[in-house]
């Protein structure tokens, strides 16, 4: 009787062990997280936390005038350089972190067909987009409930139909 107590023992210390490895992992190597790149990313700019960087909804990161201002500015930043991607369909998402004083940076990019499997757009299209959202200046980073600024993720995302961006969102 003695062997089954110390054998259901030593399992569920194993268990509770791996479980709490596997927790630890998980929040210390957050799913999508951005690192630096330095052939993409600019040296000088500054994540206030490495450590934890939140999702924006869950610290209110935002944009002066919301999403509404953020589609008016880069449809007119837009206007200037005028993007097609010939006949594509499709979504370019752009995910970059809001630094603790509003500054962005670390911008990756995805891009899926209209079925969302992986596809590449014009690179010469898809930076000029970019571009354009670097070029937005009126972040608000994210707080705490105690009103410490943090660093968070963000993402703008274009919905491209017949080469022409037909939303932004």
């Amino acid at each position: 009787m003695q062997k089954k107590i110390n054998i259901i023992l030593g399992v569920s210390f194993s268990l509770f062990v791996i479980l709490i490895l596997w927790l630890y992992y998980l929040v210390s190597h957050n799913i999508g997280e951005i690192t630096y790149n330095k052939e993409t990313d600019t040296s000088n700019f500054k994540i206030c936390n490495k450590e934890t960087v939140f999702q924006y909804y869950s610290v209110g990161t935002s944009y002066t005038g919301g999403r509404k201002n953020i589609k008016k500015e880069l449809t007119e930043l837009l206007s200037e350089s005028k993007p097609h991607f010939k006949t594509y369909n499709g979504y370019i998402t752009f995910r970059f972190i809001v630094n603790c004083k509003g500054e962005i940076d670390f911008i990756r990019i995805k891009e899926v067909n209209k079925d969302y499997q992986k596809v590449s757009f014009p690179d010469k299209e898809v930076l000029k987009l970019k571009k354009a959202i670097l070029q937005l200046k009126n972040w608000q980073a994210g707080t705490l409930k105690n009103g410490k600024s943090v660093d968070s993720y963000y993402q703008i995302n274009f919905k491209i139909k017949n080469g022409i961006i037909q939303e932004i969102f």
